[in-house]
């Protein structure tokens, strides 16, 4: 019997590798000849890379780069045999300083380097970046120079309240393998690049800032994108999900064409789910993902479109009950809700504990046979 288990993370409790383990352990104690099959997910905003280097080999590159506040911090990327570059910007592009005043330039120093080491597919995970500067500064990075109104160079690398004294964009010097490589984006939360739906709009208050000073921020950057227009003759604006990363998915979808994708995009184009789950016998997944983080569809939400498509039995075990109701209108066999509401703190070991719990009285109720009509 092959069992298909794909796992997400719960709300930064237990990873997707530990919960799929907890799970596997389950199911090998219920079905004797279980041929079990992993699939790592990962998200927006957690997990790329480690679930990336679960399902396929290649090689990790550490590298000197900045931090949002530019203090010099080690970042790492990875390469894979197939040629994918993973690069999970919030591992890096953490910030103290005030929003206004960080930059996204370290992660153009880790993308200048992946080049260097012969990078010709980006995928960049923009979730959890701590700068809004609208990617001014991974340009900069990259080559590009800013000036002012005096033809004087504009370090950007001080963040967005910067932005306002840039009068021209020279683009000579960014790195030309740029335009030969294929760049995908990740990010599941849906923002334009300025405006009352940008990311920073949506979220300045889990930063600590006023409306205010998010808004002008949100001035700044729209002033960057009038720059472009101006002088590159694009336009960010328009851009469908081009806010993540405080603008950074803009910039490269114009500038490169970028994809931007969701993740639920980017784990069927890695592992091909259609195919696992045509094949396997029984699904088991779950998520643990705060609805209020998550404003675009998760992966388990495609497990369960799939699973039903396929006519597959399947096992749902998220952390809360905000799901329920969608999956069993999509013919998810059985749902399992850990807790009501999710708590502030909870060990990885509670976790799956209730994790592998819940899988084995899924499995031992879908063992018994019986007639209901008795």
């Amino acid at each position: 019997m092959k069992v298909l288990v794909a796992m997400d993370e719960f709300n930064g409790i237990i990873s997707s590798y530990q919960a799929n383990r907890y799970v596997e352990e389950a199911v090998a104690s219920q079905i004797e000849k279980a041929d079990i099959v992993q699939v790592p997910l990962f998200n927006g905003r957690h997990e790329l890379m480690d679930s990336v280097f679960l399902w396929q080999s290649g090689t990790k590159y550490r590298v000197a780069a900045h931090d949002a506040d530019m203090n010099e911090v080690e970042a790492v990327y990875g390469i894979t045999d197939n040629g994918m570059t993973i690069i999970e910007g919030n591992l890096f592009l953490k910030g103290q300083k005030p929003i206004k005043e960080r930059t996204s330039f370290g992660l153009g120093e880790v993308i200048e380097d992946a080049i260097d080491n012969g990078a010709e597919h980006l995928i960049i995970s923009l979730g959890g970046i701590g700068s809004f500067d609208g990617g001014a500064g991974m340009l900069q990075a990259l080559g590009v120079r800013f000036f002012d109104d005096e033809a004087e160079v504009v370090d950007v690398t001080q963040g967005s309240q910067v932005l306002k004294y840039i009068r021209r964009v020279d683009m000579s010097q960014i790195n030309p393998k740029l335009k030969d490589m294929r760049i995908q984006l990740m990010s599941d939360f849906d923002s334009k690049l300025y405006g009352k739906n940008s990311e920073i709009m949506q979220t300045y208050e889990t930063y600590h800032v006023t409306h205010q000073e998010a808004a002008e921020i949100d001035n700044l950057v729209w002033y960057l994108s009038e720059i472009f227009k101006a002088e590159l003759k694009i336009a960010l604006g328009p851009v469908q999900r081009g806010g993540a990363g405080g603008g950074i998915a803009a910039v490269f979808n114009g500038l490169y064409g970028a994809e931007i994708m969701t993740s639920h995009e980017l784990v069927d184009q890695i592992t091909h789910l259609d195919t696992l789950i045509q094949q396997a016998d029984l699904i088991i997944f779950g998520e643990g993902v705060n609805e209020a983080d998550q404003i675009l569809e998760t992966t388990t939400v495609r497990l369960a479109e799939l699973a039903t498509k396929h006519e597959k039995p399947s096992i749902a075990i998220c952390a809360t009950d905000d799901k329920f109701d969608l999956f069993e209108s999509m013919g998810v066999t059985a749902m399992f809700n850990t807790f009501i509401e999710m708590p502030e703190t909870f060990t990885d070991f509670k976790m799956g504990i209730q994790i592998r719990h819940y899988t084995i009285q899924a499995i031992k109720l879908l063992k018994t046979q019986f007639d209901v009509n008795q």
